[in-house]
């Protein structure tokens, strides 16, 4: 297949093509792309694409802090297909890495300098 556009919404992968698009499970004829839906939950969105034309992707995941409503967008572009099926298969890992990430980032906003172990017995 020469031109076609892979997207992960709504919790499915769709691939449009100039002669129709596949859902789902119908794109293992083609690629065999990882289920990125279990991957979603409460606190965690994804969104991919990737356009064949353009030889562009993105990976998107946003995160939501568990005690606050701040979220965090990580943004992934890739300009190599076999990279941005790579970055597929590895996103289990980037996102429990991203979601400690933003758990450190939200204790270290919470308490400053206790999340450095540092007191105001150091300032003085």
């Amino acid at each position: 297949m020469k031109n076609f556009t892979l997207e992960f919404a709504d919790h499915q992968w769709i691939m449009y093509s100039e002669y129709k698009n596949l859902y789902g499970s119908e794109i293992d004829n083609y690629f065999k792309l990882p289920d990125l839906a279990k991957l979603e939950d409460e606190y965690t969105s994804i969104a991919a694409s990737w356009d064949s034309t353009e030889e562009q992707g993105y990976i998107d995941v946003e995160i939501t802090a568990v005690h606050s409503d701040s979220t965090y967008p990580f943004n992934y572009k890739f300009n190599d297909f076999n990279k941005f099926i790579g970055a597929l298969n590895n996103l289990e890992n980037e996102i429990e890495i991203d979601k400690l990430n933003v758990n450190d980032w939200e204790y270290e906003k919470e308490d400053p300098y206790g999340s450095r172990g540092l007191s105001i017995r150091d300032f003085i």
